[in-house]
């Protein structure tokens, strides 16, 4: 009796301290919100709001609301005093409190000192982020090209054992320029739509007119497009309609962009291998160890690779590593290319023919896989080994 007494009890604490452990993660994301944007993304999926992100004076201000609530704090734990006119956050232990005007906050009754104070604009609470996300254990990076505050945590990575890579939970992800879903077949031969919180779009080179012209590039890309594809141009714009195509200076070859960690983790990544800090995009677990990484810097196709001491790496940091395409960040969230030949999605984490380095359990078919220009489509598919 006295064992199955223990039995229970030690049950019970195992379920409780899983559910502490998934209360944790719960308070562990990543948010982005982008200057004069009424929504954000909090872990890959875009959250409305009914406020936007502004600037003022060089600052940059975040409604607190949805500040706390895309940091993990309960709607029931975000108060507003009128009469004193302080909004209050608690989570985890720690409660701030903030007043309109004041450069004084106080964490858990204790003063800290700011250098703004927060201000009230259309009826919403405003005050620049890094404050409350320090306060709850996160960091915060501004980036100007994208105008984007990205606020997120360290990563503690899994390892996946010394082996290449972690196993495969998906074999085929299909995608169609504009969507912002993408059918997902998992491992077991089910297929489901993921929301990738960002459409997957047709990115087009924007070339400069020597004699200062306007001209319509959507219109030329579509017209060459649909001949190139013995296609009419209306039929071509069936296919790539307003809102499913970017033109950029950034890149100089056409690609479909697809975000790539919902993809990613799709296929089998850790969240926890993943850290996104708004400029610089690092995977864990190159090589079989979580030491291993990659790290790729906003709108560039360079890399920094640390090749881990195991399977005979000597700890080095190389960059002779290029992608074809530069990884592109909009609204917030990085991009990766994949073109007629080129997949830069798969490059990074599966194993291709005749490289014996991966993040995944998957290797890619001899067979080239390209972005469907004629269709708006592009698969990934992979093979588990």
């Amino acid at each position: 009796m006295l064992k199955k007494i223990l039995a229970v009890i030690l049950t019970l604490s195992l379920v409780f301290s899983a559910i502490s452990l998934g209360f944790a993660d719960d308070n562990t994301h990543t948010a982005i919100f982008v200057v004069g944007q009424s929504s954000y993304m909090q872990d890959n999926l875009s959250k409305s709001m009914d406020a936007a992100t502004f600037i003022q004076n060089g600052r940059t201000y975040v409604p607190l609301r949805y500040l706390g609530l895309a940091l993990g704090v309960d709607e029931n734990d975000i108060q507003w005093d009128s009469a004193s006119q302080t909004a209050t956050l608690s989570m985890n232990g720690t409660t701030l409190k903030f007043t309109i005007g004041k450069t004084t906050y106080y964490a858990n009754n204790q003063a800290n000192s700011m250098d703004v104070a927060p201000i009230v604009k259309n009826g919403r609470v405003y005050l620049p982020a890094r404050y409350v996300a320090e306060a709850f254990g996160y960091k915060v990076n501004w980036n100007g090209d994208t105008q984007a505050v990205t606020v997120y945590t360290d990563v503690t990575p899994q390892d996946p054992g010394n082996v290449w890579g972690f196993p495969l939970k998906a074999t085929k992800a299909e995608i169609k320029a504009g969507s912002q879903y993408a059918q997902i077949t998992d491992i077991n031969g089910n297929t489901y739509n993921l929301d990738m919180g960002q459409k997957a779009l047709a990115v087009i080179p924007l070339t400069i007119d020597f004699y200062g012209t306007t001209i319509n590039y959507s219109k030329i890309w579509i017209d060459d497009f649909a001949k190139a594809y013995n296609m009419t141009p209306d039929d071509m714009c069936k296919v790539y309609p307003e809102g499913s195509y970017y033109i950029t200076n950034k890149v100089d070859t056409p690609a479909m962009y697809v975000p790539f960690i919902p993809l990613a983790e799709a296929f089998g990544v850790p969240k926890e291998n993943i850290q996104w800090d708004g400029q610089y995009l690092t995977i864990y677990g190159w090589d079989g160890s979580k030491d291993g990484y990659i790290k790729i810097t906003a709108n560039s196709t360079k890399t920094l690779i640390q090749w881990p001491t195991i399977n005979g790496g000597d700890g080095s940091i190389t960059d002779d590593y290029s992608l074809m395409f530069p990884m592109l960040v909009i609204n917030g969230v990085p991009m990766v290319g994949i073109g007629q030949s080129e997949d830069n999605f798969s490059a990074l984490l599966f194993r291709t023919d005749g490289c014996y380095f991966s993040m995944l359990r998957g290797e890619l078919p001899l067979t080239a896989q390209a972005w469907s220009v004629e269709k708006g489509i592009v698969p990934i598919t992979v093979n588990p080994f």
